[in-house]
């Protein structure tokens, strides 16, 4: 098979940044213009019942024209959160409203530039459907029908039923589980942590197990500490471009071009002006394979064997950087005997990747000679059952050709970042008693931290039950097999949504909880590539009575410290201070005094700032950390005198310490190849027993987090492979979309509003469909149809369906497009990768077929 396919691209499928930016001005002019009315622009919704959504709606033009021009009465810095790249929003308001948005000119990373959906926020913020009082669910799930109530009866009727779970249930509070989101503000993970310690529950996490933990966890156990190795722009410390002054980038499994529009930008002109050569390997042809030097086009899943092949090859020839390997890395030895005698070569990566041994030897010998040379790499390796051992074999490959701690170098995997606001110590007060699993008892190990597993731990009650959720998100388009989230949600006794707008869990909730969007909040944002933060500004005055989401916690806890008759008041007070609420108290007075290492990173500093601040930065004249790992006496300060902040101060490829720790799981410090139990061509697997351990690498609270134990080498169910012969991945759309949020923007639904299964000429030859041709896909889990988009740019019997869609999603009948269901309804909530958490989203067996007759023309569908 070629390594690099060459596809065709029509021109006629091309979507300038011109043409979008010609569609978005004429769109926004007109309403600004007072031409075109939202509710002209929208047709409105209309919801059965008396007490619903659409008597609470705002409806007010989306931007004014103000009577004396387009002059705004002031600018405010503000941000978006849609993707890692954190760019500043130049934010212009006029009679207190938001009148146009900007890119930051002085930021020579952001370079002015905005993507579409951070141009899309003002229709987020002034749009028909959001939610802007609390609303309460009336009649059975799923419902339609809800009644909006004050806050304090909100607050009052959800504190008391968690006290009555907590007092009365068998779980008692271990059976509350929250789930916060990258699309909430910065601070709702301190707070959201903060309750549920004080609450007694372990179950808490956060969007990082949805998206891509698994990598920072993979670097916490090889180098210490989580935080990506290097960053974008400039850096004082090293007087170099960073990660912008590469010679040589691999990226792994990340289409970085259409994900992080902006900052890949950057990246872009930096290629250009450095002469770096880009490899790119990936099932697919993306945007970001488009402006490569090399597209490999690798099976799903199979990563590690083609990084265990290049280690191979260098090992082999000698080419790794041998100083630093003999003072800076520890288990080198152990690495080359284990790859020797598993048979890790480039011949026998040929046979599971799909790419020659030719080419991996010629990419890991580039690689080797070349510095600086970089490894990008994102939610392809993430959403695999063997993430954190893959990504733990990209660290090998970076440390012992020496690209770990040099500007250009590193293992830099996208959207961890270590960087939040750090409270003080809880204190416990002088009077007990307190509550079983309270901070002042024991709290026990909380369930496998991804949101997936909470559904499963309703639906079968192991390794015990859950009886409420919160959840910021949504959980009927976020979660895998959505048949059993739907079932789930049937069953709690409480599910509370954060939420903008009413989507499709939403309809499932008790009570729905309105939040803000990043206008109408003062908060901080983080570059989740680099660990860069920004401050952002509070622009406009929230709309209706729509909160921000860490003071909905801090709130929930006053009112627990009325309602909680077995702990004092101040339990809860001192320990979620309603002071913290001031943001810039928080970051200003709070944070900075509680983490040594983020002394530097306040409010006041970070305001004046055009450029993100980048962690650790121990103090104000300290001028934050791009290079990650430097040899030097100033860096090694922060770490106590280390380097590595890890008990031996280097690399840990191999210990026995961490074998050790590690062999409990089923897992190893020199991991084994292994994939998906659903892979296509019969390869090694994982199997997951029915025993429960604690996990040694994922601890969300400090009760500690669950995990199945597995056996890794385990053979794939053959007669599964020859019922669904073909591997389904998934991810993103396109440019203009982040998930379900970004389907409630009129203008990128309008422009990218269909779902697709990409599908190889060849592949669509054998079932006879041609582009727009409706094709059935199937897996264990259930079946979709969906127009077939036939394109070379993917790997043969590889299929590709897009995330984000869900059948909610009213906007989309506004603007003449169908709505979809979510590709969740073929996944598995079953597969995920043991020593992250990470839910494995991609690498599934499916089958497809053609649907006659069935074709999607001009947006509607046609029968012949």
């Amino acid at each position: 098979m070629a390594d690099k396919f060459k596809p065709v691209v029509s021109k006629a499928n091309l979507w300038s940044r011109r043409s979008f930016l010609r569609f978005t001005a004429v769109s926004s002019a007109a309403v600004a213009g007072n031409s075109l009315n939202i509710k002209d622009a929208l047709a409105m919704h209309s919801w059965t019942g008396k007490t619903d959504f659409e008597q609470y709606p705002y409806t007010e033009k989306l931007i004014h024209r103000p009577k004396d021009g387009f002059l705004p009465d002031k600018v405010v810095n503000s941000g978006c959160s849609f993707c890692p790249s954190n760019c500043r929003h130049k934010v212009h308001i006029k009679d207190g409203r938001v009148m146009n948005v900007y890119g930051e000119p002085d930021d020579p990373v952001q370079d002015g530039g905005l993507c579409a959906k951070g141009q899309s926020i003002p229709q987020l913020l002034y749009n028909k459907y959001r939610i802007t009082k609390p609303m309460k669910r009336k009649g059975s799930k799923p419902s339609d029908v809800f009644e909006p109530i004050t806050w304090e009866q909100a607050l009052t009727e959800i504190a008391q039923k968690l006290i009555d779970i907590r007092d009365n249930t068998p779980e008692g509070a271990k059976g509350v589980a929250a789930k916060a989101s990258g699309r909430q503000t910065r601070e709702v993970g301190a707070m959201q942590w903060r309750f549920f310690e004080l609450y007694g529950s372990p179950n808490t996490t956060h969007e990082g197990y949805i998206c891509n933990d698994a990598g920072g966890i993979a670097l916490g156990m090889t180098l210490g500490k989580g935080g990506q190795t290097n960053g974008y722009g400039y850096d004082p410390i090293t007087k170099t471009e960073d990660l912008g002054d590469s010679k040589y980038i691999l990226w792994f499994g990340t289409n970085d071009a259409e994900c992080h529009p902006v900052l890949h930008s950057y990246m872009k002109k930096r290629k250009n002006k450095a002469g770096t050569k880009w490899v790119v390997v990936d099932p697919r042809f993306t945007m970001t394979a488009n402006g490569a030097d090399l597209w490999l086009p690798i099976k799903p899943g199979t990563d590690m064997a083609f990084i265990y092949g290049m280690l191979h090859h260098i090992i082999s020839n000698n080419l790794e950087d041998k100083k630093f390997v003999e003072k800076w890395v520890a288990g080198f030895e152990e690495l080359k005997k284990f790859i020797n005698e598993k048979g890790y070569s480039p011949e026998w990566a040929e046979k599971i990747t799909g790419i020659s041994k030719d080419t991996i030897k010629k990419i890991a010998e580039d690689y080797a000679k070349t510095k600086p040379a970089a490894i990008i790499t994102n939610a392809g390796i993430a959403h695999q059952v063997n993430a954190v051992d893959t990504f733990r074999t990209l660290i090998f490959l970076s440390a012992i050709t020496g690209n770990i701690g040099i500007h250009g170098g590193g293992a830099n995997f996208m959207h961890n970042s270590p960087i939040g606001v750090s409270l003080p110590p809880i204190k416990i007060p002088l009077n007990p008693p307190f509550t079983k699993g309270g901070v002042g008892g024991i709290i026990e190990a909380g369930l496998p931290p991804q949101p997936d597993y909470f559904v499963r731990a309703v639906n079968t009650g192991k390794p015990y039950k859950l009886r409420a959720i919160f959840y910021a998100g949504n959980m009927l388009t976020q979660n895998s097999n959505t048949k059993e989230v739907e079932e789930a949600l049937k069953k709690l006794d409480l599910f509370v949504s954060f939420n903008l707008f009413p989507q499709e869990d939403t309809y499932y909730a008790d009570y729905i909880l309105p939040t803000t969007t990043f206008y109408e909040v003062d908060h901080v944002g983080v570059r989740r590539c680099d660990r860069g933060i920004r401050w952002r500004n509070k622009c406009v005055d929230p709309i209706g009575e729509a909160k921000n989401d860490p003071d909905i916690w801090i709130e929930l806890g006053q009112m627990m410290a009325k309602l909680d008759k077995k702990n004092p008041p101040e339990y809860w007070t001192e320990n979620l201070d309603i002071k913290w609420k001031d943001k810039k108290y928080l970051w200003n007075q709070v944070s900075p005094k509680n983490n040594p290492t983020a002394a530097g990173m306040t409010a006041d500093r970070m305001d004046k700032l055009s450029v993100p601040l980048r962690w650790p930065c121990p103090g104000t004249d300290h001028p934050g950390t791009s290079v990650m790992f430097l040899d030097n006496p100033k860096w090694k300060d922060i770490w106590g005198g280390k380097r590595f902040p890890n008990a031996i101060d280097k690399v840990e490829i191999y210990t026995k310490e961490l074998d050790d720790k590690l062999k409990p799981t089923g897992h190893s410090a020199l991991p084994e190849f292994y994939t998906s139990p659903e892979n296509m061509d019969g390869h090694p697997t994982l199997e997951y027993t029915d025993e429960f351990i604690k996990s040694p690498t994922v601890s969300n609270t400090s009760g500690g987090n669950l995990i199945h134990k597995v056996k890794i080498g385990i053979k794939p169910d053959e007669k599964l492979r020859k019922e669904y012969p073909f591997q389904l991945i998934t991810g993103r759309n396109s440019a203009l979309h982040f998930h379900t949020i970004t389907h409630w923007a009129w203008n990128l639904t309008q422009i990218s509003g269909d779902i697709y299964a990409q599908i190889h000429p060849k592949l669509a030859e054998q079932i006879k469909v041609q582009t727009g041709d409706f094709i059935k896909v199937e897996t264990p889990r259930g079946a979709m149809e969906m127009p077939a988009l036939v394109w070379d740019g993917i790997q043969p019997n590889t299929i590709f369906i897009p995330i984000s869609f869900g059948n909610k999603q009213k906007v989309h009948q506004d603007v003449e497009r169908r709505i979809w269901d979510t590709v969740n309804n073929l996944t598995s909530n079953v597969y995920y990768d043991t020593l992250s958490g990470q839910q494995g989203y991609k690498a599934y067996l499916c089958k497809i077929t053609s649907i006659p007759g069935k074709r999607l023309v001009e947006k509607k569908i046609v029968k012949q």
